[in-house]
C-alpha cells in the first residue's frame, strides 16, 4: 500500500532529501496495517518460483523477503540512488527495455511504477517477454481515488494515470489474458499530530502542504485503495 513517494505520472523523479526524510518519519510510525510486500513475496515462494525479478523495484523488499526463502532474484530499476540501497543483486534498467533475457524467470512483479511510463502496455509486455511459460506475473497499483481523505487537499486526487487500480487490468489482460484481481480498501496510517500530517502532505509533494496541514485536525486516518493483478504467461 505504499510506495516512493512520487508526485509525477509519465516519468519518474527521486524524491529530494527532505521529502524522503519526510517519508520515513511518517511511514515507520503511523503505519497500522501490514505493507503488501510479504503478502506479494509469499505468494512467489509458494509458487515454486526459484528465479524472481522485481521491476522498478526501488529498494528490493519483496526480493529481500523472497531470497531469505531460497529464491535467486534480481531488482531492476532506473534510480541510481534507489539501486545504491536495494538487495542485492541489483542492475540498472528501464522498464520499457528489461536488461534481462526473455524467458529467464519464474516470477516478475511490478509494483507502484508501471504509471511512470507514458505507455505502461510497453512494460507489461517486457515483462511477458522475461517470464519463462507458466510464469507468475503481478503488477500493483493505487486507485485514482486513494486517500479519499484529501479531497479538496490534494488537487491531483482522482486524476488518472497511466496505470492505475481502475484500468490495470485491462492492461495487464491485453497481454497476458486472463487475470485475478485483489482489490483493498483499508485504513493503512494513522497520523496523530499536525506535524506529521504536513510530513505526508510533504512526502507525497502536495502543493502548500505546509498550510494545508493545517487545515486538518488531528488525529486523521489515511485510506488506501488500490489492486494487485496476478497472471500467468
Amino acid at each position: 500500500m505504499s510506495s516512493a513517494p512520487s508526485s509525477e505520472f509519465d516519468r519518474y523523479v527521486h524524491p529530494d532529501p527532505e521529502r524522503l526524510a519526510a517519508w520515513r518519519r511518517v511511514y515507520d510510525p503511523h503505519l497500522v496495517v501490514e505493507d503488501i510486500y510479504p503478502a506479494l513475496a509469499q505468494r512467489v515462494i509458494d509458487d515454486g518460483a526459484r528465479r524472481f525479478a522485481e521491476l522498478g523495484g526501488g529498494r528490493g523488499p519483496i526480493s529481500a523477503i523472497a531470497s531469505g526463502a531460497g529464491v535467486n532474484t534480481v531488482v531492476v530499476d532506473l534510480d541510481e540512488l534507489m539501486l545504491a540501497e536495494t538487495h542485492r543483486p541489483g542492475v540498472r534498467g528501464d522498464l520499457a527495455a528489461l536488461p534481462l533475457a526473455s524467458e529467464s524467470v519464474d516470477a516478475a512483479a511490478a509494483v507502484n511504477c508501471l504509471y511512470f511510463l507514458s505507455d505502461p502496455s510497453v512494460g507489461v509486455r517486457e515483462a511477458h517477454r522475461i517470464l519463462r511459460p507458466g510464469g507468475l506475473f503481478v503488477a500493483s497499483s493505487p486507485s485514482r481515488w486513494n486517500d479519499p481523505e484529501l479531497v479538496g487537499i490534494d488537487p491531483r486526487w482522482g486524476r488518472p494515470s497511466p496505470f492505475d487500480s481502475e484500468d490495470a487490468p485491462a492492461l495487464v489482460g491485453a497481454v497476458f489474458g486472463d487475470v485475478e484481481v485483489q482489490a483493498w480498501e483499508v485504513v493503512a496510517y494513522r497520523l496523530p499530530t499536525t506535524g506529521a500530517i504536513a510530513d505526508y502532505l510533504h512526502a507525497f509533494d502536495v502543493p502548500d502542504w505546509g498550510q494545508k496541514a493545517q487545515s486538518l485536525d488531528p488525529p486523521l486516518s489515511i485510506t488506501k485503495r488500490g489492486a494487485s493483478v496476478w497472471a500467468r504467461r
